[in-house]
């Protein structure tokens, strides 16, 4: 997870609405969440895998997970939140609403994490949306996907490697 020098930078797409989301690691099993400028303490404790007990703000809530790339369902005390999650560092340039990416792309790395699975190799036609490589994050496993179509250039990850935010994982031409 991001440290207090190495935030995580994200978009949030919920519904048609965009938040700006900052995360940083302040001490185990705690961090500081900032949305839109406004700044949450939260301590968060994964019970079982996709399923977390988390504390916002001296406010317990129940939270269950299910990902499929960087679309997620949250379950939140039964209200229900789907949103995309975006991040700056993989999208900078391009606008949140595109449909269609052309020209090179540089898949990167969201968060820190372990390279679970290699899902493409050099030469490979890719499609929009389709999945390059899987990366476990704070204990989740995330199905990293392509932006748009393209032929893969190269893959500069293996199995079981370790990753840094922002590190570029592939490149697609």
């Amino acid at each position: 997870m991001a440290s207090a020098r190495d935030p995580l930078m994200l978009a949030a797409r919920i519904g048609g609405a965009t938040r700006d989301v900052r995360i940083i690691e302040v001490g185990p099993h705690a961090y500081r969440v900032t949305v839109d400028g406004v700044e949450h303490a939260v301590d968060a404790r994964q019970l079982r895998p996709g399923s977390f007990s988390l504390l916002i703000d001296q406010h317990s809530v129940a939270c269950d997970v299910r990902c499929d790339g960087d679309r997620y369902r949250i379950d939140l005390d039964g209200r229900t939140v789907e949103l995309t999650l975006v991040d700056a560092l993989r999208h900078g340039g391009v606008s949140l609403e595109a449909d269609v990416v052309e020209g090179p792309q540089e898949i990167r790395a969201m968060m820190p994490g372990k390279i679970v699975t290699v899902l493409v190799a050099a030469g490979d036609a890719v499609e929009k949306d389709q999945g390059i490589l899987v990366v476990e994050a704070m204990k989740m496993e995330n199905e990293v996907k392509s932006a748009g179509a393209g032929v893969v250039k190269e893959v500069l990850v293996r199995p079981g490697q370790a990753v840094e935010a922002g590190e570029v994982l592939a490149r697609l031409e």
